[in-house]
């Protein structure tokens, strides 16, 4: 498989056109829930069969799609936004890398389960996901998106780590910078994201 992916740019993405071309997002960011383990949208067509039931259920979860310039413009299922047919069409969504340090500046990596769908078994940093598309995690201006992701991270290095909420304040991450990258997981999933990369102390 070649490691490069081609990303179609001859139609730019736009809140006008990003649910005509990719019917599975939705314009509406005012959702306040996720959507049931039923919705037919990500069960549909075959994709999970075979996967770990649990990592499925994950692929529920709300996206925030985004324009070209960082602005949300819709959300999507986790599965949307990891086909590698939606992402070569320019499909882009937010995401976040938390690198958590010691007071020995040691840097705690994880490694990504086997039963993952994208990307499995991999070395990564400390924790990698997304905000999602709910109260809270969004926002259109680069401080109230800020706050989401930081939001967001809070809620996975509890999921992933067990590192509960009061261990880690929101104003103990450091925002550094976006980063835009696509990266093919293999020949059906893969990541396109703008990402924000969050340094951390963990005394």
């Amino acid at each position: 498989m070649s490691a490069t992916t081609t990303v179609t740019e001859a139609v730019a993405i736009t809140a006008d056109n990003v649910a005509t071309l990719f019917p599975d997002v939705d314009i509406s960011l005012a959702r306040s829930i996720l959507p049931s383990s039923n919705d037919s949208s990500v069960r549909a067509g075959g994709d999970l069969d075979g996967y770990d039931e649990e990592q499925v259920r994950l692929m529920e979860e709300v996206c925030i799609v985004l324009d070209n310039d960082d602005r949300p413009i819709g959300s999507a299922s986790k599965k949307a936004c990891h086909l590698m047919t939606n992402i070569s069409r320019g499909l882009l969504h937010r995401a976040f890398s938390v690198f958590l340090f010691d007071s020995q500046n040691r840097l705690l990596l994880q490694q990504r389960a086997a039963e993952k769908i994208t990307f499995p078994d991999l070395w990564t940093n400390t924790c990698c996901s997304h905000p999602l598309g709910i109260a809270g995690e969004t926002g259109a201006e680069l401080s109230a998106a800020v706050e989401g992701v930081k939001r967001a991270a809070v809620r996975k290095l509890d999921q992933e780590l067990g590192i509960k909420a009061e261990q880690v304040p929101l104003d103990k991450f450091k925002f550094l910078t976006r980063i835009h990258y696509l990266a093919p997981s293999d020949g059906k999933w893969g990541e396109h994201e703008s990402e924000r990369p969050f340094p951390l102390c963990f005394p």
